[in-house]
């Protein structure tokens, strides 16, 4: 049990009030999911973006949950303990920290602008097999995601947390919580700049990580213009493609299907995918993982077994008789010029569907227009643009004699045109915010 006496419990969330503590049971576990707290757990009631979970209060009772964490003071009957706080989101905070500090797994914190979710994907990768990993659910990387991952850790001996964030200090409250032993940063680049306002934002941002233990190890990216000048901890491993690294690589050839690199110029690597940033996400991991003691030789080697790439990355499929080249689970103008490295490599007609890019501020402008050139020596046939920033992008593009190019107002319009007016078998890239929701456009087609 998690906790076995109620004056723990009690000093852990220091209530207000308390109801019903004669009916106390320990308590094996937290949720914050009423459809899925279980017999024995508590529950806590967050309000989140879209519901609030002091509404499902009856349903987690009826559900199992031997004890509720509220910050509102309800009048209903129950036969199980009710903790009243100040605030369920500091509760929940707290409770993660304890349960970090109990059950004390190896914890890894991956941040960066782009590249978290794979290179968290390839890091577990190659820690199973040797030790017991728990990773968050996808890109579930904010204070909910991150304590529905900690609620459900049990005897692993690793945990990776991937961390995400929108604004101003997200990313040290949340390292304070799990505490990291290593800290994984991958790239500082022009993402979520509304909340982060600029590049030093970021970069501000993502280094705060290590306040939160002195004597994590940090892992970096040396190729990243902001990142190569950090140096605030005296644990640092650095990762890249030049010289003064812990773990470097080297292309040595590639193609539309697989990408090999020489790693410290004697373990070879070959990475299954034609995207060659996917290297970067891979050195991340590799550096990670050899910090537990694992032979870079057998890591490496393992590495070339991955082929479980996070969905909507670079993801290539034949779907409607055409090859899509998708890349739609978020966009920024660094990522939309790697990608299309890709698409340069395939000898296909080429059509883009371009959509916004969110989150960019004031800057939006700049950075839609700043993708005409690339869009024009990367050689497609046509191109098509759809939301109110790529408005922007398809201007610059006739400005600089781009004449295929068309917007468009809705999915269905786009995937009108292309069955009417695209030739079968063309590659087809789809490059936009998640919110966009590109990937209807190929629902749409006939």
């Amino acid at each position: 049990m998690l906790i076995s006496d109620f004056t723990r419990l009690e000093e852990l969330l220091d209530p207000a009030k308390i109801y019903n503590l004669y009916n106390f049971k320990p308590i094996s576990g937290f949720s914050i999911d009423s459809r899925a707290v279980k017999k024995s757990q508590a529950f806590i009631a967050v309000k989140g973006k879209l519901r609030d979970g002091h509404d499902f209060i009856k349903e987690a009772v009826k559900n199992g949950a031997s004890c509720i964490i509220s910050q509102k003071d309800k009048n209903f009957r129950c036969n199980v303990p009710f903790y009243v706080v100040d605030d369920t989101y500091r509760a929940l905070k707290d409770v993660c920290r304890f349960i970090r500090e109990k059950k004390n797994p190896i914890v890894y914190a991956i941040t960066g602008s782009v590249g978290k979710t794979t290179a968290k994907e390839m890091l577990s990768y190659l820690i199973r097999g040797h030790l017991s990993v728990l990773k968050n659910y996808k890109t579930e990387n904010n204070i909910l995601g991150i304590a529905k991952t900690i609620f459900s850790l049990q005897d692993e001996k690793v945990l990776i947390l991937e961390l995400g964030t929108n604004n101003p200090g997200e990313i040290k409250e949340l390292s304070e919580i799990i505490r990291p032993d290593i800290g994984i940063i991958t790239f500082v680049k022009p993402v979520h700049l509304e909340g982060l306002k600029s590049l030093g934002g970021i970069f501000k941002e993502k280094i705060s990580m290590v306040t939160a233990n002195p004597d994590m190890k940090i892992v970096i990216n040396k190729d990243d213009n902001y990142l190569s000048k950090f140096n605030l901890n005296k644990n640092v491993f650095w990762f890249g493609q030049g010289r003064g690294c812990s773990l470097s690589a080297r292309l040595l050839k590639s193609d539309t299907k697989q990408s090999t690199f020489i790693l410290q110029d004697k373990f070879e690597l070959t990475l299954k995918s034609g995207f060659e940033g996917f290297i970067y996400n891979a050195l991340a991991a590799l550096l990670g993982a050899s910090l537990l003691k694992l032979p870079m030789d057998k890591l490496t080697k393992k590495l070339c077994g991955f082929c479980d790439f996070p969905s909507q990355r670079m993801q290539i499929e034949k779907k409607k008789n055409f090859l899509f080249l998708n890349d739609t689970y978020n966009s920024n103008p660094y990522a939309f010029c790697e990608a299309l490295k890709l698409v340069k490599k395939f000898s296909l007609k080429k059509v883009a569907i371009v959509a916004d890019m969110l989150e960019l501020g004031d800057k939006s402008a700049y950075y839609h227009e700043s993708l005409a050139v690339p869009l024009k020596n990367a050689g497609f046939d046509c191109v098509l643009t759809f939301g109110k920033q790529s408005r922007h992008l398809k201007k610059a593009l006739v400005n600089i004699g781009c004449k295929n190019t068309y917007h468009f107002s809705s999915h269905a319009a786009i995937a009108n045109f292309v069955n009417k007016k695209i030739e079968k078998g063309s590659l087809i890239f789809l490059k936009g915010s998640r919110a966009m929701r590109l990937e209807k456009v190929v629902e749409l087609l006939s």
